[in-house]
């Protein structure tokens, strides 16, 4: 069992609840979708959705369908892959979950959902990915545009070793992993999860800036520790938040920004293999602020 995320607690309390109120203050004028996020005792209230609007909102704003690479020869041995190219490639069994994902593009075609725009990640696993897909998905985009920013996270020294490994050569590193990723240097001096958020919010402006508003969705093909990084960006998070967030090998969420002229307000659902409810940026905000030490398990 992982052991609380924060060892102190009530300082990131503090940290986190003074980050919530700025960014509450900040978005004020933007509450198209919800109530009041506190009621006068402070504790965090539930907001009332529009549905018609929301879907109003999705023919009208950016989406996208951001989708994990399957299971890699390096997931399988819990093996460190970070931005190494040509070695971690898919196992069969991703190769079989590319496949799945290949099937549920496939019943999107033709529908307001089918994607006609695909980035994807340089790296050989997520264009594999994509290539087992389209032997089933026939209708998607013949090319994809691939973006250095969508590549995982840069890990350095690390990339190749298990975490049984590192934890051997360097526990107190690894509890900064598993712990505070934010305060981990590698590479020399290099703070990759704060790198991974700069890199994330530039991949979004790059994406957001090469198609046109409404319409269908552009489809992503990337990793699991970036795809933390893109929801989170998306959604206003701060570094704090890496584990917040998981993506399983061959899963796909939705990120949909209502106003395309705005770098705030996105919504985030998941897709596939099951649907989930919208979220919104107030909802993980408030979430995150109340949820210190309960974030999601390791991805290696």
């Amino acid at each position: 069992m992982q052991k609380p995320i924060m060892r102190h607690g009530h300082i990131v309390k503090f940290a986190i609840t003074f980050w919530l109120a700025a960014h509450c203050i900040l978005r004020t004028a933007n509450r198209a979708f919800s109530i009041p996020a506190s009621d006068l005792s402070g504790r965090a209230r539930p907001r009332r959705r529009c549905v018609a609007r929301e879907a109003t909102d999705a023919s009208q704003g950016h989406r996208f369908l951001l989708a994990r690479h399957g299971q890699t020869t390096f997931n399988a041995e819990k093996r460190f892959q970070g931005s190494l190219d040509a070695e971690p490639v898919l196992t069969e069994k991703g190769r079989a979950q590319a496949r799945d994902l290949g099937a549920w593009l496939n019943s999107l075609s033709g529908t307001e959902d089918d994607p006609r725009l695909v980035f994807t990640s340089p790296l050989l696993r997520a264009r594999q990915t994509l290539a087992e897909a389209k032997t089933v998905a026939k209708d998607l985009p013949d090319e994809a545009e691939a973006l250095a920013e969508l590549r995982e996270i840069d890990l350095y020294e690390w990339e190749g070793l298990t975490q049984a490994e590192v934890k051997a050569s360097n526990p107190e590193a690894m509890r900064l992993w598993k712990e505070e990723a934010w305060k981990l240097h590698l590479g020399g001096d290099r703070l990759v999860v704060h790198d991974l958020w700069e890199r994330a919010s530039s991949a979004w402006s790059k994406m957001r800036a090469t198609f046109s508003a409404g319409g269908n969705p552009a489809l992503i093909v990337a990793h699991g520790t970036l795809g933390k990084a893109l929801l989170s960006t998306a959604m206003e998070l701060p570094v704090q938040a890496f584990r917040r967030f998981a993506l399983g090998n061959g899963e796909v969420v939705e990120v949909l920004w209502p106003h395309p002229e705005k770098q705030e307000g996105a919504r985030w659902r998941k897709r596939y293999p099951s649907m989930g409810p919208w979220r919104s940026a107030d909802d993980e905000a408030a979430d995150f602020a109340n949820a210190v030490g309960t974030e999601s398990v390791d991805i290696a």
